[in-house]
């Protein structure tokens, strides 16, 4: 799946094996403040952003578990899944206009998810 990641910032795009996956990467990207937009094909299969909650109510609806629940469980059996969707993360021109380096955070986060112990 291809999304259009609605930030603050740059324009970025990230793509993730489903929107499971790509709605914990946003969450951890962001810490909530970030969105993702389907694209093409997978328009309509969009994340909100959860700057006030509602984070709980949103992944029960989709995935039937709160959003600690679903995060450890992508981050426990789908963690390489997780760690494409963070290399994933392409900025949409060639130079970035703010500091906020979008695409690096998500290469950290990436590193983290694949050097993590159990």
């Amino acid at each position: 799946m291809k999304f259009n990641l609605i930030n603050p910032s740059d324009p970025y795009t990230m793509e993730a094996d489903d929107l499971e996956v790509a709605a914990v990467a946003v969450c951890f990207l962001g810490s909530g403040r970030y969105a993702l937009e389907g694209i093409g094909a997978d328009a309509g299969h969009d994340v909100p952003i959860f700057l006030f909650n509602g984070h709980d109510e949103w992944f029960i609806s989709k995935f039937g578990t709160n959003f600690e629940d679903t995060s450890t469980h992508v981050v426990d059996h789908r963690a390489d899944a997780l760690a494409r969707a963070f290399d994933s993360v392409t900025l949409g021109r060639e130079q970035r206009s703010s500091l906020n380096n979008i695409k690096a955070t998500a290469q950290a986060l990436s590193n983290a998810v694949r050097t993590r112990k159990p």
